[in-house]
């Protein structure tokens, strides 16, 4: 019974980093799409929402990047059964379903950011 639950959380695991590498890739494209608007939009307003996505996506990738590392430890260490818990101050990794939590807030984040910057892109 054991072996499946592990087979199980390493599949959710695998799903949730395929999740958080696409939300890398779109955070790409988003910067790239927010520089292209950066050269045509040069009034104070647009300036500062501008500026409020450049400072948005650095957060959001920096968050992705150390869910995608803590997921990456958290199935190693479920592969590896046994070993001592990976801690990283407040990430820890070694806890499933604070993993789960961590998955829903940086997916709930990331789907605000993205419509946000899809509404101020519609009117650009």
């Amino acid at each position: 019974m054991e072996v499946s639950a592990q087979t199980s959380d390493l599949e959710q695991i695998s799903n949730w980093k395929d999740e958080v590498n696409n939300a890398r890739e779109v955070l790409q494209s988003m910067r790239s799409q927010l520089e292209q608007l950066s050269r045509r939009k040069t009034d104070e307003e647009s300036l500062a929402q501008i500026e409020h996505f450049q400072n948005q996506f650095i957060c959001q990738g920096e968050k992705a990047d150390e869910l995608r590392h803590d997921l990456k430890q958290s199935a190693k260490k479920i592969s590896n059964n046994g070993t001592p818990p990976i801690l990283h101050d407040d990430r820890p990794v070694d806890d499933f379903d604070v993993l789960q939590d961590r998955m829903y807030t940086f997916r709930k984040l990331y789907n605000e950011l993205r419509d946000e910057f899809k509404a101020f892109s519609a009117f650009s």
